[in-house]
């Protein structure tokens, strides 16, 4: 191992070290006899075959005990941490991120309203190696969960359950299942339950399974379907209190739904290594492709996409601990923003590669096309963009009522808050999930923290180690994200004005959220910068990138505005000398494992 890739492993957050242990373990994704090799996911996908040899070598090294907390025998000590050995694996192939992480999706609820009991025989189920599904669709109803007609009928020994659930990741390879039934006949908010089972204890005539479900992307990954007939369960199946499934379900999956955007980013990484590789070796007309300017600055706005997307998924991932309060709009824009931007940024891509995206074979076997596919399932699995929109919706107009109220008279407790969530050097409290709350009530530290952002950035101008001329750039640009919220405030609380009682249901509140999004991913850069200075290295810390990212996100608003020139090369050797030291395109540059490692 060289000094330098030493050295870059030393300055590592001690919450990544995981991560790249895990990333040398896997070995080189490119040497097509790696287990875990870009070739063999192609192979895999096109038989349409679980991962298995994958799904193993993840169990071996200990990714299934990142799933169970510390406190029951486990590893899992952060999400951040977690977050990024997903995102470890997705790059290699997204069907194995996805595969093995619907475990612990299925099973976070049980962390969040189980009793002693089960938290310890799931720790020891997961610690076992086994699989855990969940099954809360029904394919007449959907993401409509209080339609869902299951039923789990109380009688003298326990429960009785019957109906049919849909689209349920791994049910037959699954030894334990947590499903939401109706025990209330009538229905309505507090008519639904969730049970937690072995399949083991269950008579095996009481339940069947449906034929695995052909999907366009991630092909290997068992999604099917299971039918009950009068299935007994025992009274120890009964998970929480009768009626709390739906609450449950919604706080819990504000944890899953931010980890599930690791396996987007795994994904847009391999994209752009894979397009940029071949763009700085395709020779056109005497020059490279990477030499064009359109297609250079393709290649740059795809690493600026996943810097964005980065400040606003670790955001997310520490919020959860620091501030698990907000995170039912917190997860919610991250789940619609990251998916969303990252199959955009797949697309873009495509355009540089050109006929060779279109192919399954070929240039790195194919796994470019594969991505492309694969991406699709974290937008429309586990609530889908549109569902998470709808979610921020009902709060935009409280979040904007209560930014209205808030004044700078305190800058000293808004700094430390937001620095707990976005200095990376900081230990993160211990994660409280009794504080998830269904509804933010107003708070919103990260886009209310622009204002403190914009007094520390002129603070700066007396501190040494800033350009001033990247500086008063970001000066500026702060300025004019305060100027875009307080827009988006007025014209919001307008619109409502004028729509009473309607507001809520009409199109034009969806076209609110998207913008309430970006102005999120927007204050995330400005915040993740302002807490990592001295902390992720050069390029982060001069701040060109900031400048850059924040200008693509304003172009949002105003769509003719043009990235500023003279720091895109800064961008694209940057880009370029990521790729042939074999770092990870993120804030954190990860050393990627390399053949013979």
């Amino acid at each position: 191992m060289s000094t330098e890739i030493l050295q870059n492993q030393l300055r590592l957050p001690s919450q990544y070290r995981a991560a790249a242990e895990l990333e040398a373990y896997l070995g080189d994704p490119r040497d097509p006899e790696n287990i875990f090799s870009y070739k063999k996911a192609v192979e895999l996908d096109e038989r349409e075959e679980y991962p298995e040899e994958s799904w193993s070598l993840l169990n071996r090294w200990g990714v299934n005990e990142y799933y169970v907390p510390v406190s029951y025998g486990g590893r899992l000590r952060s999400y951040e941490e977690l977050f990024a050995l997903i995102r470890i694996v997705a790059r290699r192939d997204m069907t194995v991120g996805v595969t093995h992480l619907m475990t612990y999706v299925a099973s976070c609820v049980v962390w969040f309203v189980g009793t002693e009991d089960q938290k310890f025989r799931l720790a020891k189920i997961l610690k076992s190696n086994n699989q855990v599904g969940v099954g809360y669709h029904e394919k007449e109803h959907g993401n409509d969960l209080l339609a869902c007609e299951l039923s789990a009928t109380k009688d003298s020994a326990g429960f009785i359950l019957s109906g049919q659930k849909w689209v349920i990741g791994n049910p037959r390879r699954a030894s334990t299942l947590i499903i939401f039934a109706r025990t209330n006949p009538a229905g309505g908010p507090r008519g639904f339950t969730s049970f937690m089972f072995e399949k083991r204890e269950l008579p095996e005539s009481a339940y069947s399974y449906l034929p695995k479900f052909r999907t366009h992307g991630v092909r290997g990954h068992e999604v099917s379907g299971i039918s009950f007939d009068n299935c007994p369960l025992s009274p120890g199946a009964l998970l929480s209190t009768p009626g709390s499934a739906l609450e449950n379900f919604l706080k819990s999956s504000q944890i899953s739904r931010v980890i599930v955007t690791a396996i987007c980013l795994g994904g847009v990484d391999t994209a752009l290594r894979t397009t940029l590789r071949f763009a700085l070796n395709r020779k056109l007309y005497g020059h490279t492709v990477f030499a064009m300017g359109p297609a250079q600055r393709v290649l740059v706005d795809a690493f600026l996409d996943l810097m964005i997307c980065d400040c606003v998924a670790i955001a997310a991932a520490r919020s959860l601990h620091e501030a698990p309060d907000q995170m039912s709009v917190g997860c919610a824009v991250t789940k619609y923003f990251v998916p969303t931007t990252s199959e955009q940024t797949i697309r873009n891509l495509a355009t540089v590669l050109g006929a060779r995206y279109y192919l399954r074979e070929g240039h790195e076997w194919g796994i470019f096309e594969k991505i492309l596919r694969d991406c699709a399932i974290v937008s429309v699995g586990h609530l889908s963009s549109t569902i998470n929109l709808s979610h921020l919706t009902s709060q935009l107009l409280q979040l904007s009522e209560y930014r209205a109220k808030i004044s700078l008279r305190d800058p000293a407790e808004s700094y430390s808050r937001l620095k707990s969530i976005f200095s990376l050097e900081q230990p993160l409290s211990p994660f409280e999930p009794e504080k998830l709350e269904l509804f933010n009530r107003g708070r919103d530290d990260i886009l209310n923290g622009v204002r403190p952002a914009l007094l520390q950035l002129h603070a700066l101008r007396i501190s040494a180690g800033v350009d001033f001329e990247v500086l008063e750039q970001l000066i500026s640009l702060v300025g004019e994200l305060i100027k875009e919220i307080e827009t988006y405030d007025q014209s919001l609380r307008g619109s409502a004005a004028k729509q009473v009682g309607s507001f809520e249901r009409s199109p034009e509140i969806f076209e609110f959220a998207k913008k309430h999004c970006v102005l999120h991913a927007a204050a995330a850069c400005v915040l993740t910068w302002l807490h990592n200075r001295g902390y992720l290295g050069e390029f982060f810390s001069e701040g060109k990138w900031l400048v850059l990212c924040l200008e693509r996100l304003m172009a949002v608003f105003h769509p003719r505005r043009l990235l500023t020139n003279a720091y895109v090369a800064n961008l694209a050797q940057e880009l370029v000398e990521r790729f042939q030291k074999n770092e990870l395109f993120s804030i954190v540059p990860l050393q990627l494992a390399t053949a013979g490692q």
